[in-house]
């Protein structure tokens, strides 16, 4: 019998139809095309996300980075893309792109150019052609005057890319009139949590304050995308640091850790500044970062369970892409493993903050108790 490998190809309609559901939530799968737009040295980002008079929903990415050339964008479209010429890109299995942005619709354009002198190119896959056609059709074509205009109005300089979603069926698709009240009341919903998701994830990149990551402008609909700091830095500073030194391979790399205690409502300097804080249990925990973008949390990583005496607790966790072994990191960039090394060596360091957080918890509520057995004296 021969040896000869049989090239056996997938079929396109059931696999792209497979790849819809590798468990992206809405604002992670944006979030993956605003990683892309970083990854090409964008200094402005526009994402415009409009439902029209007939419910259909539309999601827009504009950016001025570098632009894709025809070639380029073949491979960009492509499931596998080439990797980046840097390995601490934010972009980094080739497939974000694609799968994320056909998690939510059936129809994605990128419409680019790398120089101002050459036309603008639309590159398009359509699951409904594919399923029609059995093929992997990826169509290039100018793109409509609309979209050229569009183009033109959000990227003045000429070079840059625009990511089009169109047929989005699976953000409204429970309810029954999509131009009816609640569908627009959800709507306005998913913008809003849209926003708070990028003003947390990229809070590094939109802070100009912060040095860690070079400041890129970014709107939704217009309006800027302010960043949040879940640590409250200008009201406290990190109660313990520590960056601990991995080997991952045969490269010596590091993690950063640094423990934050918050201050209680009534101490903070203004009103308006706890309000920002956000605090309660659900934001207590582990933010986790990977080349200066919040990849995952806040959470415990199974450490521990959220309970009420460390509401005012939160932990960064900062590495770059040299870590992405030793950390597991999986295709969406949406979480890290720990090994039993890295928990020990974890948990050795947030043990001591974790038990004089409990002890002060416990001593105010000593104290409220016994304030409440006075007044009832």
């Amino acid at each position: 019998m021969s040896d000869k490998p049989v090239v056996v190809m997938p079929d396109p309609a059931r696999l792209v139809e497979g790849l819809r559901d590798t468990g992206y939530q809405f604002n992670t799968a944006v979030a993956d095309v605003v990683d892309n737009s970083i990854a090409a040295d964008a200094e402005n980002i526009a994402i415009e996300l409009r439902m029209d008079r007939n419910g259909e929903i539309s999601l827009k990415i504009f950016d001025d980075g570098y632009g894709i050339t025809p070639k380029g964008l073949e491979d960009a479209m492509r499931y596998g893309a080439k990797a980046r010429p840097s390995a601490a890109s934010l972009g980094k299995f080739g497939l974000g792109l694609k799968t994320a942005s056909t998690a939510f619709c059936r129809c994605l354009s990128v419409i680019s150019r790398a120089d101002k002198q050459h036309e603008l190119v639309r590159a398009t896959w359509d699951l409904d052609r594919i399923q029609r056609e059995g093929q992997w059709n990826l169509y290039i074509t100018p793109p409509s005057a609309e979209q050229a205009a569009e183009f033109g109005r959000f990227v003045p300089g000429g070079v840059g890319t625009l990511v089009v979603w169109e047929k989005i069926d699976r953000l409204l698709k429970l309810f029954e009139k999509p131009t009816g009240k609640p569908a627009q009341k959800a709507m306005d919903g998913f913008r809003s949590d849209l926003y708070r998701h990028l003003a947390t994830i990229y809070q590094r990149f939109l802070d100009p304050n912060d040095t860690r990551a070079r400041t890129v402008n970014l709107t939704l609909n217009g309006e800027r995308v302010l960043p949040w700091d879940p640590f409250c830095e200008q009201e406290v500073k990190p109660a313990k640091q520590q960056t601990l030194p991995v080997a991952a391979g045969d490269v010596e790399t590091s993690f950063t850790l640094r423990a934050f205690v918050l201050p209680r409502r009534e101490e903070f300097s203004t009103e308006q500044a706890a309000q920002a804080a956000r605090i309660g249990n659900e934001e207590q925990g582990f933010y986790v970062y990977r080349e200066n973008r919040l990849i995952h949390g806040p959470t415990w990583l199974k450490m521990f369970a959220k309970e009420p005496h460390f509401s005012l607790m939160r932990v960064e966790l900062s590495f770059d892409h040299q870590m992405d072994e030793a950390f597991q990191l999986d295709i969406r960039k949406s979480r890290i493993v720990l090994n039993d090394d890295l928990r020990s060596r974890i948990l050795e360091f947030i043990t001591p903050v974790r038990w004089t957080v409990k002890e002060d918890y416990r001593s105010r509520k000593r104290l409220q108790n016994l304030l409440r057995t006075a007044s009832t004296i």
